[in-house]
């Protein structure tokens, strides 16, 4: 796909309206799963939000979640574009880049809550050198799923090539309907 032909479909999702936005959203879950940084990169835990419906993959309190959550954020073209941080078979990725070569498919079986970390056996451990000590206290640096770093290759390239026309075109559209 030419740089010409992603600039045009992130111009056409920035035009979206609200419910043509919401209908391509997959209800994977894995936006809220948490994430955690480390010093190789951002890396999705097999830890969710407490109000992710871990059968469902649907938030429980979704038209309330902003006022409720402080880590929510609603997924807009900026969260798009400016972090990286969704997976390369997410709805909005695909708009952009057309069908992800492999989707997406953390095992929800293995995910908890928040409010279980403490109680759980973490899916993988920090590094045990001693540049990188390990956490002493339960949190979702224990749960991180290694693989996690690859599901973001193409989000990572619209963060990094593509946020600031990002920019222009909300400020461009945000011009255009205040006249």
């Amino acid at each position: 796909m030419t740089d010409t032909e992603i600039k045009n479909r992130i111009e056409s999702l920035a035009r979206l309206d609200d419910a043509a936005w919401e209908s391509l959203c997959k209800c994977c879950g894995v936006c809220c799963m948490l994430k955690h940084s480390r010093h190789t990169g951002t890396y999705y835990t097999s830890v969710a939000c407490n109000n992710l419906n871990l059968g469902t993959r649907r938030c429980a309190v979704y038209s309330t979640r902003l006022n409720n959550r402080v880590f929510c954020a609603r997924v807009d073209l900026s969260v798009v574009l400016r972090t990286g941080l969704l997976p390369d078979s997410c709805g909005y990725i695909e708009y952009i880049y057309g069908p992800a070569p492999i989707q997406t498919r953390p095992d929800f079986s293995k995910v908890i809550h928040e409010r279980d970390m403490s109680h759980a056996t973490p899916v993988s451990q920090m590094e045990s050198d001693n540049s990188h000590p390990r956490h002493t206290t339960p949190g979702p640096w224990n749960h991180i799923i290694d693989d996690s770093l690859g599901w973001r290759t193409r989000a990572m390239e619209l963060r990094d090539k593509y946020a600031d026309f990002g920019r222009d075109i909300l400020g461009r559209i945000a011009r255009t309907t205040q006249k």
